[in-house]
């Protein structure tokens, strides 16, 4: 039932030109909702995270922990679309984000196999 879950898809983000261009193309490919979501109000990302999202994207940041994600979004897949570019001291190796396909293919086939799925 659709009102059994509010977002399938939650995107938490600190920069809005990521957020909401990753959100806005991931659905135009899949046609599932993204709900975008600034890290820094706390409330938003509550509610968001307590409808059971399918799937959880987010930009690595001091406000979100992974580990934390797992948690509060239990069954969720989580992407972490950071990287980083700096001039200043090397910055800690976090692998390669996710090419923007790899997101489309996740949210495009997680949701049958979720736990919370309608």
């Amino acid at each position: 039932m659709p009102g059994d879950q509010t977002d399938p898809v939650v995107l938490l983000y600190v920069h809005a030109l990521l957020g909401e261009g990753i959100a806005s193309y991931v659905t135009g490919e899949t046609g599932v909702t993204v709900r975008a979501v600034p890290v820094g109000d706390s409330g938003a990302v509550a509610a968001a995270l307590a409808g059971h999202p399918r799937v959880v994207i987010f930009e690595r940041c001091t406000g979100v922990d992974p580990a934390d994600l797992s948690r509060r979004a239990p069954g969720a897949v989580l992407i972490d679309v950071s990287a980083a570019v700096t001039t200043g001291p090397p910055v800690p190796e976090q692998g390669e984000p996710p090419e923007v396909e790899a997101i489309v293919h996740a949210v495009a086939g997680v949701g049958a196999r979720h736990p919370h799925a309608s």
